[in-house]
C-alpha cells in the first residue's frame, strides 16, 4: 500500500527549490564577478610597472649612449615634467643630456599617473628611481641600477 499527500499539502515546495538554485547561482555570479574585477585591477598595475621598466630602460639606454657624461643625467626627486604631459613635446635644442632628460621627462609624465622621478649617478653607477600612483600605498617605487 503506498501512502500518497494530497496535492494542495505539496504546494510552494518546487518554488522553494528554484529560489534556492537562484541564491546559489547569484552568489556565484558575484563572485566571478569579484575576481573580475581583482584580475582588471591587477592587470592595470602590471601594465603600470612594465611601461616603469621600460622608460628606466629608455633612460639608461640614453646615458650609454652619451658615456661621456654621465653625472649630466643627474637628476634631484622630484614630478616629472612638473606633472604635465606635452603630446607636442619637441626638444629645446640644449646638451644632448638635457634633451635627452627633456625628452624622458615627458614621456613618464605621459604614461605614468604623478609620476615621481630619481637619477643619481655616483660614479660609473646609475640608479633610476620611479614612482608613481599604484593604487596601492604599499608597493614599492622601481629602481632600476647599471654600470656604464
Amino acid at each position: 500500500m503506498t501512502q500518497t499527500t494530497p496535492l494542495n499539502k505539496q504546494s510552494g515546495l518546487g518554488l522553494i527549490e528554484i529560489l534556492v538554485a537562484v541564491l546559489v547561482l547569484g552568489i556565484g555570479i558575484l563572485g566571478v564577478a569579484s575576481t573580475q574585477v581583482v584580475s582588471l585591477q591587477m592587470n592595470t598595475q602590471s601594465q603600470s610597472r612594465s611601461q616603469a621598466v621600460l622608460l628606466a630602460e629608455d633612460i639608461l639606454d640614453r646615458v650609454r649612449a652619451n658615456p661621456d657624461t654621465p653625472a649630466n643625467y643627474a637628476l634631484a626627486a622630484g614630478s616629472a615634467s612638473g606633472g604635465t604631459c606635452n603630446t607636442s613635446f619637441v626638444a629645446n635644442g640644449g646638451t644632448v643630456a638635457a634633451n635627452d632628460i627633456a625628452a624622458w621627462d615627458n614621456s613618464l609624465a605621459c604614461l605614468l599617473p604623478e609620476a615621481e622621478r630619481t637619477i643619481a649617478v655616483a660614479g660609473n653607477t646609475v640608479t633610476v628611481t620611479i614612482d608613481w600612483d599604484q593604487g596601492d600605498s604599499t608597493l614599492p617605487p622601481l629602481v632600476v641600477r647599471t654600470e656604464i
